[in-house]
């Protein structure tokens, strides 16, 4: 992970195509979770694949 101002940048794949895509997250020790869909509840962050893919990164 590299850091951004107070935020961290981590690298994960997308759900539905496999291509990598980086991500602003709160804190390096936070547990990510990709999903498809958005969730009701929940801190997280949206993410779009270099192919146009839109998913849902959640902390835990």
């Amino acid at each position: 992970m590299a850091a951004t101002s107070n935020r961290k940048l981590a690298t994960i794949s997308c759900p539905h195509c496999e291509q990598e895509t980086m991500v602003s997250v709160p804190d390096e020790d936070v547990e990510l979770e990709v999903r498809r869909y958005v969730a009701l509840y929940g801190d997280y962050t949206t993410a779009v694949c270099p192919a146009d893919h839109k998913f849902w990164v959640y902390f835990c």
